[in-house]
């Protein structure tokens, strides 16, 4: 029992939980849509960026999301990205029921439309 504490302990220690998050607000979407980024934890690999991010819908989808949580990869020298995982809440702010969750990452890169909000988001963590 004692061996399993100290496990849980170090790995709660250890692994990035997007719940404890440090929410920056970054911009909204034309649908008023409120788009965040935890940028303390934003991480760099060769070319690539990676970081969390979070999004609040002004109104809830047709399968009653309110909000989501995604941890992207970033291509900054050709400004791209991908979702390499992401959870659906019901809730605002990524809380509550979970709707749906993916691991599996984007196969194709998206290249975010011009002075959109992904614009934004991808330019601020390049910048960061």
């Amino acid at each position: 029992m004692k061996k399993n504490l100290i496990t849980l302990m170090v790995w709660l220690a250890l692994m990035p939980l997007p719940c404890l998050a440090d929410w920056t607000e970054v911009g909204k979407s034309v649908r008023g849509d409120t788009y965040f980024v935890d940028f303390d934890r934003i991480r760099r690999h060769g070319d690539s960026v990676y970081w969390w991010g979070m999004n609040d819908n002004a109104q809830p989808t047709k399968f009653g999301v309110l909000s989501a949580i995604v941890y992207f990869e970033g291509d900054c020298k050709v400004f791209r990205y991908k979702y390499l995982s992401d959870t659906y809440y019901l809730d605002q702010m990524g809380k509550g029921k979970i709707s749906s969750h993916s691991n599996t990452p984007d196969e194709d890169w998206t290249y975010p439309k011009r002075k959109s909000v992904f614009e934004l988001v991808l330019k601020k963590v390049c910048d960061n």
